[in-house]
């Protein structure tokens, strides 16, 4: 451990316009904490999202490597299916789109991890359904799938975040009960890491992160569910700074609730 941070220190001499820098905004106070000990980030990389180009992915990971002293990425890929399920696709033609998305997704993941040096020795590249057999997953999988059916919040959440993945792929209605709650197992699969990354990876602490606000992390992280997230669990907003790279050599961190600055 010791010694992938001092790796990732020297990596941070390099010169500022080497660099991609990104605004880091931890969530809340112990999201902080978690963000400021660097030992363990997840990579959610979300199938069908034109935000994650190759640009942005070699940028960002080559960014969490020299920050972080693990990184894991994680890629949704048979909870994808449940997405073309609920927009009307029979279960033969929902696998093959899904297979389609992902490994289209997974080979630009690899091309920018390699572009960018890594991944390392202490990093790795996981397709969600090869974590599925992990005991603390399944464990926090069932203990999210009945949070549902008690947590009026946390399901209104799900159902309108399964709503709008919905219309972005072109469904225009009508969002029945079942439907919903078939699109909703897209994001059920997912909540375990908010609450367990630590322990799914073997790790003290863990930061989950997104590039733009995320209604069910904040709902987690705030204290509004049933769902608690322990505080060797971590959530920020993880974006890249507008100003670009090489305009500072700087690191500035947004604390919870004050105005965002880059983190180089």
């Amino acid at each position: 451990m010791r010694a992938a941070r001092e790796g990732a220190a020297d990596r941070n001499q390099t010169p500022a316009d080497h660099r991609a820098p990104f605004i880091v905004e931890p969530f809340t106070d112990t999201s902080h904490s978690v963000w400021e000990q660097r030992e363990h980030v997840v990579v959610g990389v979300s199938p069908g999202n034109s935000y994650f180009s190759v640009p942005l992915l070699t940028g960002l990971l080559g960014w969490l490597c020299e920050e972080f002293a693990h990184v894991d990425v994680v890629i949704p890929d048979l909870a994808l299916e449940h997405t073309f399920l609920a927009l009307g696709y029979d279960e033969r033609r929902a696998a093959k789109k899904t297979r389609g998305e992902i490994n289209a997704l997974r080979n630009r993941i690899v091309r920018a991890w390699e572009s960018s040096g890594g991944p390392r020795e202490t990093d790795g590249l996981h397709r969600m359904s090869g974590l599925a057999s992990n005991e603390i997953y399944r464990e926090r999988l069932a203990e999210c799938e009945q949070a549902l059916g008690k947590d009026d919040a946390l399901w209104e959440t799900c159902a309108k975040m399964s709503r709008d993945v919905l219309a972005a792929r072109g469904y225009d209605g009508p969002f029945t009960t079942e439907r919903i709650e078939r699109a909703m197992r897209y994001l059920t699969a997912e909540l375990p890491f908010f609450l367990a990354s630590a322990g799914i990876f073997g790790v003290e602490s863990s930061l989950n992160f997104y590039h733009q606000p995320l209604p069910l992390a904040e709902l987690i992280f705030a204290d509004k569910s049933v769902l608690q997230a322990p505080p060797w669990q971590g959530y920020a907003t993880i974006r890249p700074d507008p100003r670009g790279p090489g305009e500072s050599d700087t690191d500035h961190l947004r604390a919870p609730g004050a105005g965002g600055e880059a983190v180089g």
